[in-house]
Parts: structure tokens; C-alpha cells; sequence
């Protein structure tokens, strides 16, 4: 399906606000991970194709730096975004979620210049070996579109739908695992005891997660349904971005929650879910989950 250029920037300007209006809301938690710094990134990239592609529909002819562009260079430097859009959620995903977990594991939550610094160069270099990639790989080939309609032709991406139903069988996982009966099945799973308190843990965090971001998943899950198509551009986004987030967050939570062998009591938020657990073995008071009133 072919996309008009106007379209296309509209669209482009859409995100690009939005992609902002979500990191100022949540500037404090974007400049703690490496998701918020990959997001912060995002805003900036789809920021600056927005301005340079419009400017080049409406002055129609560029040179810069001996470069020369027109319009029928924005559908080519669209399709090259989208390649680069659409190989990137898979590796963010990963890369999320050891992020998380490595900063839940050790003791201080505190992100020091050096932790930022080298998110920053991590993010870069994401982002340098995602182009070098959609270049140097042969099967990769811009789709020739209608230069004189202004007409674009744009694809989607398959890993956005790959990512989702990953996380979402792992969540049901999760949670038919915490309500399984049979206590002797999970110590197989484990090798180890488990306390009741932990699986009311599993249940509570997958619960938070999946009440907070239902209407998303909801609307992820019904559009190819009704045929809407996202493109790969529109696809990676900040509030996507989030939400695998807040999963990771949950994932590592549950993991903790096996490994706490004392009383803890603490609050843990990404900016979009505020687990609240306070847990003590041998005790019949456990404690989690209140929703952030935030985004």
C-alpha cells in the first residue's frame, strides 16, 4: 500500500510529538536506563527526519555539503529507516531486559556518569551497527514507489508482532506457574522450596503489568484484526519502548523474588508501573502492587 508524502510527514511530525511528550513527562526515569537514553535517541533521530524531509517537499530541490536532494529522496530515506526501524526491536528488547536486570541485582539504584556515559556510547553504537547492517546486506532493496503522485511504498516489520507475542506468553506463563497447585512440580522447576509468598509475588507483578498496560496490548492485538497497518517508521516508538520496559522490569522483579532470602521492603517504578513489595519468609503478611498515577 502506497503512502502519500504529505501523509507521511503528518505522521512523522505525530510521533516525533509524541515520541517527546512521553521523555519530558517521564525525564526522570530517561535518564537512568538504557531504554530511557535508546528513547531519548529515538526522539531525536525521528525529530530531525521530520524537519529535514520537510524540508525538502516544499523547497523540492537541496544541495548539501554537495549533496543534492528531492522529493523522490523521501520515500528512499524513508524505506532506509524503515529497514534500520524494523531489525532494532529484537536487539532493544535484549538489551533492555539485561539492563534491568543487572541494575535490580546490585545494590545501589543510583546511575553514575560513568553508567550514563556508557549508555550513550551503547546506544550509539546500536544505531551505527543497525545502518552498517541494512547497507552491507545484499537482500536488502528500496521498493520503487509513484515519484510523480508523491507516493511512497512502505513495509512493516515483522519482529514488533514477534516481540509481542513473546512477552505475552511469557507473562501467561508466568502467572499459570504461580497458580499451579502442585507444590512438588515447581521445586522441580526450581530445585529449591518455594515459599508461598513467591508465587503471590509472580502473581501481583504480572498483575500490575498487564492492568497498567492493557489498553495498549489490547490495541496491539486487535489492529491486524481490523487491518490496520503500522509501518516499520511508526512501529518503534517511545511508547513501545516503555512498554517493553516496564516488562523487563516485571520479568526481573520475578526473578528477584526467588533470590530474596530476607524481610525487604522497597519501590520500584520505571515511571509507568510502581511495584510496591514488602515480603518477610516465615511471616503471613506479603505486600505488592499499587499502580504509578503517572502515564
Amino acid at each position: 500500500m502506497d503512502t502519500s508524502i504529505p501523509s507521511l510527514l503528518l505522521v512523522l511530525w505525530l510521533k516525533s510529538f509524541l515520541n517527546w511528550l512521553v521523555v519530558v513527562i517521564q525525564r526522570h526515569y530517561m535518564i537512568r536506563t538504557f531504554s530511557g537514553f535508546f528513547c531519548i535517541s529515538l526522539a531525536l533521530i525521528d525529530s530531525l527526519l521530520s524537519f529535514a524531509f520537510t524540508a525538502i517537499f516544499y523547497l523540492e530541490d537541496i544541495n548539501f555539503s554537495g549533496w543534492h536532494f528531492t522529493r523522490y529522496h523521501i520515500c528512499l530515506l524513508t524505506q532506509i529507516a524503515c529497514f534500520i526501524y524494523a531489525m532494532l526491536h529484537w536487539p532493544v528488547f535484549l538489551l533492555v531486559g539485561l539492563d534491568n536486570f543487572w541494575t535490580l541485582s546490585s545494590s545501589s539504584r543510583n546511575t553514575t556518569w560513568t553508567q550514563k556515559l556508557t549508555y550513550i556510547a551503547g546506544v550509539c553504537l546500536l544505531w551505527i551497527l543497525a545502518a552498517l547492517y541494512v547497507f552491507w546486506v545484499p537482500d536488502v532493496a528500496p521498493l520503487l514507489g509513484d515519484d510523480e503522485k508523491h507516493q511512497c511504498k512502505l513495509f512493516s516489520s515483522p519482529q514488533t508482532s514477534q516481540v509481542l507475542a513473546a512477552l505475552l506468553l511469557t507473562a501467561t506463563c508466568v502467572i499459570i506457574y504461580s497458580y499451579a497447585p502442585f507444590e512438588k512440580w515447581r521445586v522441580q522447576v526450581f530445585l529449591h522450596s518455594i515459599q508461598p509468598c513467591c508465587m503471590v509475588c509472580l502473581r501481583r507483578i504480572m498483575h500490575l503489568f498487564l492492568i497498567t498496560w492493557a489498553s495498549f496490548i489490547i490495541l496491539m492485538i486487535i489492529s491486524p484484526l481490523l487491518k490496520i497497518e503500522m509501518k516499520a517508521h511508526l512501529q518503534l516508538n517511545v511508547v513501545w519502548l516503555s512498554f517493553l520496559n516496564s516488562f523487563s522490569v516485571a520479568l526481573a522483579l520475578c526473578g528477584r523474588s526467588f533470590a530474596t532470602n530476607s524481610k525487604k521492603s522497597e519501590t520500584i517504578t520505571d515511571g509507568f508501573c510502581s511495584w510496591y513489595f514488602c515480603f518477610t519468609y516465615g511471616a503471613e503478611e506479603w505486600n505488592y502492587g499499587q499502580q504509578a498515577d503517572r502515564i
